[in-house]
């Protein structure tokens, strides 16, 4: 009778230790199953997400941000001006993934999907206003931030005798033709409509941000000792400001410091007599980059060490 007890009782461990666990947690658009942790067993290679964005009208929108939940983390992706995205290094495993697909503007739209090595899914995003309503198409770098002009065109539906906007608060223009806004920063666009001699409410898209001018940089090099030099990048971004500066000898990379700036150093012990070239590569937050070099003459090290140990003489031989 004893055994039968033991038995039945290593029966229940078993059956508890494969019983699933699971939580959730509320995103940012009130969905219910934006994170669920389930027994998911991690298998190589990882897998990708992509397809294309539009809206119910079967426009392409780009600058549609596309998140894929797994494990308590994230990857994402912004979709380009067709509409198109590609979510990369999604784990794969035995488990559903919540799929969010988000744009200022639209309703946003969330799905459960099985990713596997390849897999994909188009998102339809439906305007908050339907009846007139803006199109920003242009190149997105990091973070959403265009680095090109964008074109702007309106997606008039039925009931709309005119459309009038307005560009960062100036004068109201008559909407004929899409218009290209290519001045970096931040900007916003005012519209209404007219019908019938009726005009509707001043609506407000969300703002939008241009960044496609590089990060002015300065590099210079000074040497700290026998062989050892200082090397100083003052790299700034008036726009978006900066993300990183990149530190190579002779295209191999040393490191990278990622911080605001303006001014960003790196120590480097020289390993040989040769002449040696500097480059720094400055990145801001769209994105853009620039670059700088400059290189290292050895006869400067060789001159520098030379007064070093005239120096050393004077002062053991007095």
């Amino acid at each position: 009778m004893s055994s039968i007890r033991v038995v039945l009782l290593l029966f229940a461990v078993i059956l508890l230790s494969l019983t699933p666990l699971s939580y959730t947690s509320a995103d940012e658009i009130g969905n219910p199953f934006s994170q669920t942790a389930s027994p998911c067993i991690a298998m190589e290679p990882v897998g990708n997400l992509s397809g294309y964005v539009t809206d119910t009208y079967q426009n392409p929108l780009g600058n549609a941000r596309i998140r894929i939940y797994f494990h308590g983390t994230y990857e994402e992706n912004y979709s380009d001006t067709s509409g198109y995205y590609h979510v990369t290094n999604i784990p794969l495993c035995y488990c559903l993934k919540n799929a969010t697909c988000s744009k200022s503007g639209y309703q946003s739209e969330w799905v459960m999907l099985s990713i596997s090595e390849n897999t994909t899914y188009d998102f339809i995003l439906r305007p908050l206003n339907d009846s007139c309503y803006p199109l920003f198409n242009g190149t997105i770098g990091k973070h959403g931030i265009f680095i090109s002009c964008v074109n702007v065109t309106f997606v008039i539906i039925g009931n709309v005798d005119a459309v009038y906007y307005r560009l960062d608060g100036g004068s109201w223009t008559h909407y004929v033709s899409a218009f290209m806004v290519c001045e970096d920063g931040p900007h916003v666009l005012d519209w209404y409509w007219i019908y019938q001699g009726n005009e509707s409410a001043i609506l407000t898209a969300p703002s939008f941000f241009i960044d496609w001018t590089p990060p002015s940089i300065q590099l210079s090099s000074k040497r700290i000792g026998l062989n050892r030099i200082k090397i100083t990048a003052t790299a700034f971004d008036a726009e978006s400001g900066m993300e990183k500066v990149e530190f190579y000898i002779d295209d191999q990379l040393l490191g990278n410091i990622t911080s605001a700036g303006p001014d960003y150093e790196w120590i480097w012990k020289t390993p040989d007599n040769n002449n040696h070239t500097i480059q720094v590569n400055a990145y801001d937050n769209a994105g853009n980059s620039a670059e700088s070099t400059l290189v290292i003459s050895f006869h400067d090290m060789v001159h520098t060490q030379h007064w070093f140990f005239l120096l050393v003489q004077r002062v053991f031989l007095c």
